[in-house]
């Protein structure tokens, strides 16, 4: 029941293109008819050859028990002529044209299917990749990047492959079946039922060969994801790995994490190889029934002659066909459930609920964004990353939050944009709850400069008007003009037209922080969040990037986490964290006369005497 639950929702993703579904069906119903008519001429052609005379020339009557002979009758006045030779030629024709459109019908359907296959993992693809994009930040946090990779790419060309080639077999080789069975049944009644009487005891160990399959494809898939994962974590620290020498060990985690997976596709390649050996054995004893039987029916004369016989073996030989291929679609099946779970869970997994922005969407921002009472523990634990927290952020000022790492600062500012939500109390801005605002309306208030600065392959231009989109050139330049980004970008090769490379890898860390900012300033958000910008820069580059600070929040309302004490001296206020609590809050000077917790961090940043 529940693999027929997942298929449903699998082959869903099909009705979208039923004009082509019809299409298929129908070609596979006329290859089906001329397959199993060029077999039937097949038989024919040893009749002609061989004992012209035997064949009726009464028309049999129209019942179950004269029906071969009533085909029989029919095949012969179509063939029939004076010579024999030119009966013998009209076979051959007949053979030649029915196996030229069998194969002509063969090559549509695959033109097909090949264009059901191609829509339909573009638009799984599609929809996991915008799905993925709605997906909470706390999600991503506990999953890793590589898997996410492996399930859009290969996972669901998994789905895909075993959607549309069983979809269309599911209708082609049933049908296979049933006409040949259906003609079995009509040359011998008898016959046809002592041999599939052995059919249950294949479809019970088809059943078995499934269930193992399944459960191998679903580790195989894992590992897979394991792979890429591995891979992407290893192409992204590149650096890091040459910088440590870490090159054998990353090599020898990948190597060993390849043997795993070429271990489980092994094992599970070696379950699903089994249902084809076991089909041929049936099929042989299948065949030693039938010849011993049948050929007793034929040396005796018993009613059933040697043309019945040879078209009998011939239909029942194409009947292997297509059941054997029926084991290879319960294995595929199998696997493409497997996928199927790992991608239902994505698609299952709860998302934000991101509208499309609108004007007038972002909350009115006048007065304050006030902290009430906030208490945060991340999803699945129990320990408070904060505990009563309250403050407020008057507009127009700014606030600076400092502390110990892990004192709970960072996500401070992951809770403003609702990356993760609070367990307790209220965010306000201007009295209205932050849970009750649009996320694509809160989440456009506010403009976020990172440590880790998010660029993208792409051209100088279009990473500062990232957030911005059709913003004009000339305000793009003003933008970087302000970041003091200008005087570098000019000197690039293309400049504003110049390609960055991957995460802005041809750039200096102060150069993608001042883009950043660049950015940030072109979107001229209400409210700025500034999380340690300028903590792993060289000197010259913290000068200048502060510089650009200083222009971004200028006659705005930031939000500040610095490590650096002399980024923050002239901020409003500044909040002192220490496990999750606010211990110390004022001025620069305030604090610094305070003598407790900053002026013990003041103190060792600046132990060589300088003083700010």
């Amino acid at each position: 029941m529940k693999n027929l639950k997942l298929y449903r929702r699998m082959i869903s993703y099909l009705s979208a293109y039923w004009p082509w579904i019809t299409l298929s069906v129908l070609l596979s119903f006329l290859v089906v008819n001329f397959e199993a008519l060029s077999l039937w001429f097949g038989a024919s052609l040893l009749q002609t050859l061989f004992d012209p005379s035997a064949v009726e020339t009464a028309k049999p009557s129209f019942t179950l028990a004269g029906l071969n002979g009533l085909l029989k009758y029919h095949t012969w006045r179509l063939i029939r002529r004076e010579n024999p030779l030119d009966s013998l030629k009209l076979v051959c024709l007949l053979m030649a044209a029915t196996f030229l459109a069998k194969n002509v019908l063969i090559y549509g359907k695959s033109l097909v299917m090949a264009t059901l296959n191609l829509n339909v993992v573009k638009d799984l693809r599609n929809q996991l990749q915008r799905h993925a994009l709605k997906l909470p930040v706390s999600w991503y946090d506990r999953s890793k990047s590589g898997a996410i990779i492996s399930i859009i790419l290969n996972d669901a060309a998994s789905i895909n492959a075993s959607m549309t080639s069983t979809f269309d077999r599911l209708f082609v080789e049933p049908m296979r079946v049933i006409f040949f069975i259906t003609l079995l049944l009509i040359i011998n009644v008898k016959l046809t039922l002592v041999i599939f009487v052995i059919f249950p005891l294949l479809g019970i160990l088809i059943a078995a060969v499934g269930k193992a399959v399944r459960r191998r494809s679903k580790r195989v898939l894992e590992h897979m994801a394991g792979l890429v994962s591995i891979l992407h974590e290893t192409i992204v620290g590149i650096r890091a790995v040459k910088m440590f020498n870490m090159h054998l060990i990353e090599a020898e985690k990948f190597r060993g994490e390849n043997r795993r997976f070429i271990h489980h596709s092994f094992r599970s390649t070696a379950v699903g190889a089994v249902s084809s050996p076991l089909t041929e054995v049936l099929g042989v004893v299948v065949v030693i029934i039938l010849l011993w039987y049948g050929g007793r029916q034929v040396l005796r004369a018993d009613g059933f002659g040697a043309e019945d016989f040879v078209r009998f073996l011939i239909f029942l030989f194409s009947t292997f066909t297509p059941l054997k291929a029926l084991t290879t679609i319960t294995n595929t099946l199998q696997s493409g459930f497997a996928a199927a779970d790992r991608v239902f869970a994505v698609l299952d997994a709860p998302v934000e609920p991101l509208a499309e922005p609108v004007p007038g969407a972002t909350p009115p921002f006048t007065r304050s964004i006030e902290f009430s009472h906030v208490t945060f523990a991340y999803p699945g634990t129990d320990t408070e990353v904060l505990r009563d927290l309250s403050f407020t952020v008057r507009k127009g000022s700014i606030v600076a939050l400092v502390g110990s790492s892990g004192a709970g600062k960072s996500t401070v500012l992951d809770l403003l944009p609702r990356f993760y939500d609070i367990t307790g109390g209220a965010i306000l801005i201007d009295g209205v709850d932050i849970r009750d605002c649009t996320l694509t309306g809160l989440r456009h208030l506010f403009g976020i400069v990172a440590q880790e600065t998010v660029l993208f392959n792409d051209t100088v231009c279009n990473n500062i008007s990232y957030g911005s989109p059709g913003a004009p050139r000339d305000l793009v330049i003003e933008a970087a003009r302000a970041a003091n980004a200008l005087e570098f970008i000019e000197k690039m090769p293309l400049g504003f037209d110049t390609m960055i490379g991957e995460r802005g890898v041809m750039l200096s860390g102060g150069q993608r922080q001042r883009l950043s900012i660049a950015r940030a300033l072109l979107r001229n958000p209400p409210v700025l969040i500034l999380d340690e910008a300028t903590s792993s820069l060289d000197t010259e580059s913290e000068l200048l990037v502060q510089s650009a600070i200083n222009n971004l929040i200028a006659n705005r309302t930031a939000i500040v986490v610095a490590h650096r004490l002399s980024t923050i001296r002239h901020a409003d206020t500044i909040l002192v964290l220490e496990e999750g609590r606010i211990t110390e809050q004022g001025s620069h000077a305030e604090l610094l006369a305070l003598g407790k917790r900053y002026k013990y961090f003041y103190d060792i940043q600046f132990a060589t005497g300088e003083r700010q």
